[in-house]
């Protein structure tokens, strides 16, 4: 990786915490040692950066932290440091994972502390016009959540947006996304950790305008870590989304269902849909669709 890109990383990094921006820079440098990625995605980063900052605004309410990723508050710095890139998606596993690191415009950083029982969905929303996107989605032990993803990736430029999402022992969370791409070179990526007893429910909805890349993984790292995770496209001749999921279990009854449908018509994905997503999720979807 060249010196000039490090330095603009170096410069970009200055308003961020100072672990953050070591990391960034240290992504870029180790950048040759690493597995290959996509040559259109990576000559793109590197030729042409976009190192702009995302605006995304602080929310939350009750015991929920919701608060930009590249400046969240000092006192979650340490649950940053321990698990940003690096438990459920590993910032040194290929190129393009470092790149995304480096080269990161934004994101949200979502905490729910141990115990905690949201009966409302929380919405993740905005339009992003930036290419790399990070949500790092931490919940506690206990806690209880349904969070609905739904963030267009509006730019042309070769885009990522990665989720991850890392649950304490005997969680139960509701995750459910909808994707949607500017750019014909694209990756979305939802990588999970699960602890002993954590109860996880994925739903992935393609719509007319999905990601080139689709990457689901998941490491069950206890015994008795569930996953359900369903996959539901809209098809034409047109549209070819790669599908890539991983999954690995470490303890005794821990597993992981997937399944995947396709549809011609977009009322018949929404019928499915509707029979398990909260009315929120099913609206945003049809709004989509029609």
């Amino acid at each position: 990786m060249n010196d000039e890109l490090i330095a603009l990383v170096e410069r970009a990094s200055a308003q961020t915490a100072p672990w953050l921006g070591q990391k960034r820079q240290l992504a870029l440098r180790l950048f040759d040692r690493l597995a290959a990625g996509d040559t259109a995605l990576l000559a793109d980063w590197q030729t042409d950066p976009d190192l702009g900052v995302e605006q995304v605004t602080s929310r939350g309410g009750g015991d929920l932290v919701e608060q930009p990723l590249l400046n969240a508050a000092p006192q979650f710095s340490e649950l940053l440091q321990e698990n940003l890139m690096e438990k459920a998606l590993a910032w040194q596993g290929n190129q393009e994972n470092a790149a995304h690191l480096a080269l990161l415009n934004g994101g949200r950083f979502l905490y729910v502390p141990d115990g905690t029982e949201r009966p409302a969905p929380v919405v993740l929303a905005g339009e992003h016009s930036h290419p790399n996107v990070h949500d790092l989605i931490l919940v506690g032990a206990g806690a209880t959540v349904t969070i609905i993803d739904d963030q267009p990736m509006a730019t042309t430029k070769p885009s990522f947006h990665a989720t991850e999402l890392l649950l304490g022992e005997r969680a139960h969370v509701n995750f459910y996304q909808l994707s949607d791409f500017g750019a014909r070179v694209s990756r979305q990526v939802v990588a999970c950790y699960q602890a002993q007893y954590s109860q996880l429910a994925v739903t992935t909805v393609l719509g007319s305008r999905p990601a080139q890349v689709t990457r689901l993984t998941n490491w069950l790292d206890g015994q008795g870590a569930q996953a359900d995770y369903q996959l539901l496209s809209l098809v034409d001749e047109d549209s070819f989304p790669q599908i890539e999921p991983g999954f690995k279990t470490a303890g005794p009854a821990a597993g992981v269902q997937f399944s995947q449908r396709a549809f011609a018509e977009p009322m018949a994905l929404v019928k499915v849909l509707a029979a398990t997503a909260p009315r929120i999720m099913v609206d945003r979807v049809s709004q989509r669709f029609y």
